[in-house]
């Protein structure tokens, strides 16, 4: 093909590669389900948290459910940054740290109104998730499912 025709294919071939490395989604080793021993499950998606507990109804956590102050992400922690997430209760401060034992991890972080959950990829295989609402804190272990 010749002409303004086959210069226009060219160029739309040329740039394909170009466009669908740009519509990739970004993946992260959080994507996918993830349970608890008492089967409370957590699915992360690129930009929500689908929580399951196995007594209760789904919830999607995204813009509507907390329409107030909804931010989720991706991003890598310290473990002293982690720590410091429960400055106030020491027990639960020495089990986590027991269970950080790298200088820093993976971490997915979602604010739901004046909630605030953190969760630390400890390896392929778990994650512990920190919960937070004011200065009062918990903590819950998921394996991948």
């Amino acid at each position: 093909m010749r002409g303004p025709l086959g210069a226009i294919g060219a160029v739309v071939v040329a740039l394909l590669p170009a466009c669908t490395s740009v519509v990739t989604p970004l993946t992260t080793p959080f994507v996918g389900t993830w349970t608890t021993t008492d089967r409370d499950r957590i699915s992360f998606r690129m930009d929500t948290v689908v929580v399951e507990p196995s007594r209760g109804p789904t919830t999607v956590m995204g813009p509507a459910s907390c329409p107030r102050d909804f931010r989720f992400g991706y991003s890598t922690l310290s473990r002293d940054a982690i720590l410091a997430l429960i400055p106030h209760q020491s027990d639960l401060r020495r089990k986590l740290a027991g269970l950080l034992v790298r200088p820093d991890y993976q971490v997915a972080q979602m604010n739901c109104d004046r909630g605030f959950n953190t969760y630390v990829l400890l390896d392929d295989r778990d994650i512990v998730a920190i919960y937070r609402d004011g200065d009062v804190a918990g903590l819950d272990r998921f394996t991948r499912a």
